[in-house]
């Protein structure tokens, strides 16, 4: 299997027309869309969104994928064990959206967020992870019907949620989480990204910090998951053979999330290569210093080309 190679942006008239500008006189092999909950808003929002991705000229075999916000309808922070309208309107817009722009693949996050510390315990995962089987069974069952495939995402240590939040999730960082799920949720697939493997695998090796009041019952809460691979491919290896999709870009210590190819705490080549044998589509997802002009992007796309020529 070798891999699309794919860059990632807002559906907005700036970024849409950026992202599709060709890289060394070659056009990317497709986009994912990132969705925020204002996109979602309405079904009049979802169809303008819907209209303006169907009106880019692109090249035949051109992929287009999606990603759910991190926000929900409601105000609050989309959540998969919450059982919540909000959510579900969600990913029953992501699906419509899905089904008129022909996407690929949905993905979502395993995330049910609190800055509560105390909600870091085993039982409290287990519970949660329980939860969370009859929503997916929903969101499976909703991008099969639009002919989507449904993705999740492994989330980092440290949830800043688009907006420098510190919040915390106790599913969706370990390997074993995400294999429990797809075991319980048929159809299911997995999207697993670098910079956050790289945070939580950071995050178990590295000792708290002293200055970040967080830090200690964190760290007491990682060790107790199961063990993982001891870099990005043994992480990624261990969820064989759900892997579908993957996010690109580094990390540093447990909260640099997002960073250029080149710098960060990871060699992310080993990684692309075995992605491009195990993955359909990867997708490059560096924090940009300006939104409408993705220099970061554009370069982890040459370099993942580099790593692959």
């Amino acid at each position: 299997m070798a891999a699309k190679l794919c860059l990632k942006a807002r559906p907005t008239p700036a970024q849409l027309a950026d992202r599709l500008r060709p890289i060394d006189g070659v056009w990317p092999d497709g986009l994912e869309l990132y969705l925020a909950a204002a996109d979602l808003a309405t079904a009049a929002d979802v169809d303008a969104v819907a209209d303006r991705v169907q009106a880019i000229a692109v090249p035949n075999d051109f992929a287009l994928l999606i990603e759910g916000p991190v926000d929900s309808l409601d105000g609050d922070d989309f959540d998969v064990t919450r059982e919540s309208d909000a959510d579900r309107r969600v990913v029953e817009r992501l699906a419509h959206l899905a089904h008129r722009i022909g996407a690929r693949a949905v993905n979502i996050h395993v995330i049910s967020p609190s800055p509560d510390l105390s909600r870091l315990t085993l039982e409290c995962r287990a519970a949660l992870l329980e939860r969370a089987v009859p929503f997916l069974t929903r969101f499976v069952d909703l991008m099969q019907g639009a002919g989507a495939v449904p993705t999740v995402e492994n989330m980092p240590p440290v949830l800043r949620m688009r907006r420098s939040d510190f919040a915390f999730t106790p599913i969706g960082m370990a390997s074993a989480d995400l294999r429990w799920l797809v075991a319980r949720v048929p159809g299911l697939r997995l999207l697993p990204d670098t910079s956050h493997t790289g945070l939580y695998l950071n995050a178990r090796r590295l000792p708290p910090d002293p200055a970040d009041a967080w830090s200690a019952d964190l760290r007491t809460y990682l060790d107790q998951l199961p063990a993982e691979g001891p870099d990005l491919v043994g992480y990624m290896q261990s969820l064989e053979p759900h892997v579908e999709n993957a996010q690109i870009s580094n990390a540093s210590g447990v909260l640099g999330e997002g960073l250029a190819y080149d710098e960060g705490d990871f060699d992310l080549d080993p990684a692309i290569r075995w992605l491009d044998e195990h993955a359909r589509h990867i997708v490059t997802e560096t924090i940009e210093t300006n939104n409408d002009d993705a220099v970061f992007m554009r370069d982890a796309l040459r370099r993942m080309r580099s790593a692959l020529a």
